[in-house]
């Protein structure tokens, strides 16, 4: 059955090395807690998804698997990108990726000789109240992070080129672009953004900021119907983001209402931690 009115929740996780658990601020076991207590159904669920952060660091456990993709995996992340912080240990990285449950979508992280993302397709759909919804995936960050296997491309351009092959192959209804480690200089977000077509909304990731205060304040728009609809950007220097957006069904297509954007590090950090989560992760450390 489709539904008139519907939202699009995500969480949006990011700089969550060493965040497992028994310790201040958001952990995988406060998230893991505060998804227990939603008490929501199946297709309810919120899309979880990382801006990278999470796997660069080397981990030295009994067990064969990473105990942060361990954790993804648990909490059912549904993709991921990656940053400067996984690509200069890339080889743990590449490592701790094997096990996960989902995908890697980066745009213009590439092998060398074939300037193919590395990591297979660099986008992901979703099927949301028959609604298609297409996340892309791309990094910002410093242009020399390269191995002997992988090099980073030039972002914008390979941004244009798989939102085009996306747009051209799966027809989709909706487009978020993730991109991690992106500037804060205005001139090049501008850049960014006019270079985009059919895309609905811009996230780029950020340094964490530790104070509250300091984090990207929360947005809420509502679109008049009839108005044209913006690109919107919002930048990501939290642990964990919130972005719901509002959609309703037409008969051939969907139409976009509004969305709403916060930081939850503040919230989440007051969650208890999940005993089970804990007990299930420490197994293998």
């Amino acid at each position: 059955m489709v539904s008139e009115f519907f939202n699009v929740k995500l969480y949006i996780t990011q700089h969550m090395n060493e965040q497992l658990g028994k310790k201040e601020g958001v952990t995988f076991s406060k998230i893991s807690s505060a998804v227990n207590s939603m008490n929501i159904k199946e297709y309810e669920r919120p899309i979880f998804c990382d801006l990278g952060g999470a796997v660069g660091k080397a981990v030295n456990t009994r067990g064969p698997q990473n105990p942060y993709v361990m954790s993804m995996n648990h909490l059912r992340y549904k993709f991921a990108t990656l940053n400067v912080n996984d690509l200069k240990n890339i080889g743990a990285a590449s490592k701790a990726m094997r096990t996960s449950y989902f995908p890697w979508i980066t745009t213009n992280i590439v092998q060398k000789f074939t300037n193919e993302p590395f990591y297979g397709q660099p986008y992901k759909i979703f099927n949301v109240n028959k609604m298609k919804l297409a996340v892309v995936g791309g990094y910002g960050g410093p242009a020399e992070e390269k191995t002997e296997q992988i090099s980073s491309v030039n972002l914008t351009a390979s941004l244009k080129k798989w939102i085009r092959f996306m747009h051209g192959k799966e027809n989709p209804d909706y487009v978020i672009v993730f991109v991690s480690d992106f500037t804060q200089d205005e001139k090049e977000i501008e850049e960014l953004k006019n270079s985009l077509e059919g895309v609905g909304i811009v996230i780029t990731g950020s340094e964490y900021t530790g104070d509250y205060e300091e984090q990207t304040m929360s947005f809420t728009t509502t679109r008049i119907h009839g108005e044209k609809v913006p690109l919107y950007h919002h930048v990501h220097n939290g642990h964990i983001m919130e972005l719901d957006i509002r959609f309703k069904t037409r008969v051939n297509t969907f139409e976009y209402l509004g969305h709403s954007m916060a930081i939850r590090d503040k919230e989440f950090s007051k969650v208890a931690e999940d005993i089970e989560y804990l007990d299930l992760i420490h197994r293998y450390l």
